[in-house]
């Protein structure tokens, strides 16, 4: 394939709109968008979208499995994999997530998986990696033993055992010793996210001059207080990270996790408020139920379509990117575009990426998908410029 290709017959999907135009790819990155009757050097290859969308990659910082694989299992090549069939789905970019791990186990998970990280050269990117706990108040689908008080000595401890790839972290902020964990973490540029909380509302703002930036699965594990013989709405927690504006709140569309009336009332929020994640676990994407142990003890079934349940107590999903930008956009009643900035850009805003992807921009890496108009499935994955997926 030429290092230079046009890529025409298509509609942009961009961060400002939707725009009739040409984009222009050297190499890995997108170096113009120019107008379909406009000239540029012979030595650009044409490519003849077909009249379908170019949609940026999607992002997930959300995602504990995928297929085959358990991250937290730490199996030998277990993300190297995963990158390979994510553009499947829509994924260019995306971090490993661990579940609240043994503490004597923790340190040898991480480093397997950040080892895995260093071993992937094809498909998805692995952004880094995001530990979901193991500081909570509330463990949800969890092993409540695995559960620590959060303290820089952790922190340390995280940042060491992923040699430095820790992207995000999940804590509930309102547990002894927050203050002092969250700083160090931010101090390596690290995302905070609230999550598995059942913090007082009225601290969320002070949660937000710490450090947090952002909400793990909006709604879940986040309990909202019974009413008082007021009369009063008693303000919930979900209430006061929504009216927090430095926080970005974390989506788990499927339909399940979160009801599509909740999900439309977020929409309302400015576009830069609400990012697509997906809690995805092993069997994800499968077209068959799988059933895994999550923990000793706890087994998982996961089916297209449905939550990943055991006992009844919900357990990630099976949800997938696609499946999520789908979902929202007839939920949400966003425009397309919006629905852009909610699967791909605040992602990678909220990883401090946003300089080099999440959205079709000049000088951003050329990470995207075509999309069919009439039922938005993929027809392809580019990542650097080069396709890595073609459906039949």
């Amino acid at each position: 394939m030429q290092a230079k290709q046009r890529f025409t017959n298509v509609t942009l999907v961009t961060p400002i709109g939707e725009k009739n135009q040409d984009l222009l790819v050297k190499d890995d990155l997108i170096v113009d968008i120019v107008d379909r009757d406009s000239s540029v050097s012979d030595d650009f290859e044409i490519y003849d979208g077909g009249d379908k969308y170019i949609f940026p990659g999607m992002i997930d910082v959300l995602q504990h499995g995928f297929l085959n694989y358990l991250y937290g299992h730490a199996e030998e090549n277990c993300a190297v994999d995963n990158a390979k069939l994510l553009p499947e789905v829509g994924v260019t970019g995306f971090l490993p997530s661990t579940p609240c791990l043994p503490p004597e186990q923790t340190r040898e998970l991480l480093n397997n998986l950040s080892n895995d990280i260093d071993k992937s050269k094809e498909g998805a990117r692995i952004l880094g990696i995001h530990s979901e706990g193991p500081c909570f108040a509330l463990p949800g689908a969890h092993n409540p033993k695995n559960l620590r008080n959060p303290s820089v000595e952790l922190a340390d401890e995280l940042i060491d055992a992923t040699h430095g790839k820790l992207k995000a972290v999940t804590i509930a902020p309102e547990m002894e010793g927050s203050e002092v964990f969250i700083k160090r973490l931010k101090k390596d540029n690290i995302s905070i996210h609230l999550g598995h909380s059942g913090a007082n509302p009225e601290d969320v703002p002070m949660f937000a001059d710490w450090g947090v930036d952002a909400v793990t699965h909006m709604y879940d594990a986040l309990p909202t207080y019974p009413a008082d013989d007021t009369g009063v709405h008693v303000l919930s927690l979900t209430d006061a990270l929504i009216a927090e504006p430095r926080i970005a709140l974390g989506l788990i569309c499927d339909g399940i996790h979160v009801h599509p009336q909740l999900v439309e009332l977020l929409s309302h929020l400015p576009s830069d408020r609400v990012f697509l994640e997906t809690d995805s676990v092993k069997g994800s994407g499968s077209p068959v139920p799988v059933k895994f142990e999550f923990y000793p003890g706890r087994w998982c079934t996961v089916e297209k379509g449905k939550a990943s349940t055991y006992d009844g107590l919900l357990a990630g999903s099976s949800l997938t990117s696609i499946e999520a930008l789908q979902n929202y956009l007839k939920y949400s009643k966003k425009t397309i575009s919006q629905v852009s900035i909610a699967a791909s850009l605040v992602p990678a805003r909220v990883i401090g990426l946003d300089d080099k992807m999440g959205s079709i921009e000049k000088n951003k890496f050329a990470d995207f998908i075509l999309l069919r108009k009439n039922d938005l499935e993929i027809a392809e994955t580019f990542i650097a410029g080069k396709s890595v997926y073609k459906s039949d």
